[in-house]
């Protein structure tokens, strides 16, 4: 399998890019625990990973039984940027590898713009991508629908075949997968198995590799 096989990468963001879930669920648990919708930072993991906040708001909503206060998404927004600014780092070895990638590199992401763009400046990554991020508020649904994946190549101007998505996120993989594109699953938080049942083609799990397995 050739690098000429791919005629561009999209990069999940969060898990994938930066380092930002073990903060972001974290924030998310404690808030909702401060707003009476008890719960561990490890439930979170299990029951929302990869999904957009619309969806995990929705699940909390009819498992609780009762609606989320509308001041909620504002004030772990603003827990959670106070955070990404003290402690993200970005994905260990990403740097290296996307300097080395000489491949046309987008993102594509279920989070918004505004959060993209954060994390990616925090992390001196935004630049490399040159203005090509899309996210999933750009289409009208988000992963595991492909719609995210499909927007962003034809953006890009590629063909999705000729697409390889790199995610970390069974949500993410199903919707690449879906996409009619190539999966590679980064399972550094995740269960590999998990990522390959959903669709990964090659499950890795140091980001270092990454240069190796696309060439």
């Amino acid at each position: 399998m050739g690098i000429n096989q791919f005629d561009l990468i999209i990069f999940d963001c969060d898990g994938v890019l930066v380092d930002s879930e073990p903060i972001i669920y974290r924030i998310f648990a404690e808030t909702l625990t401060e707003f009476g919708f008890i719960i561990t930072y490890e439930e979170v993991v299990q029951q929302f990973v990869g999904k957009s906040l619309a969806v995990c708001l929705e699940i909390l909503q009819k498992s609780y039984g009762k609606s989320i206060p509308d001041n909620f998404v504002e004030r772990c927004r603003e827990k959670q940027v106070i955070a990404l600014q003290q402690e993200l780092q970005p994905i260990a070895g990403i740097t290296e590898v996307l300097k080395q990638l000489r491949l046309p590199k987008c993102v594509a992401s279920n989070s918004t713009h505004r959060h993209i763009h954060l994390v990616l400046k925090l992390t001196q990554l935004l630049q490399i991508f040159g203005g090509n991020i899309y996210s999933a508020h750009d289409v009208p649904r988000p992963k595991p629908f492909p719609d995210v994946y499909l927007y962003a190549a034809e953006q890009m101007k590629t063909k999705p075949e000729n697409c390889v998505v790199i995610e970390d996120s069974v949500t993410g993989v199903e919707a690449g997968y879906a996409a009619g594109m190539t999966v590679f699953g980064y399972s550094q938080h995740s269960n590999g198995q998990v990522l390959a049942a959903a669709g990964a083609k090659i499950v890795f799990n140091d980001m270092r590799q990454l240069f190796q397995l696309l060439s």
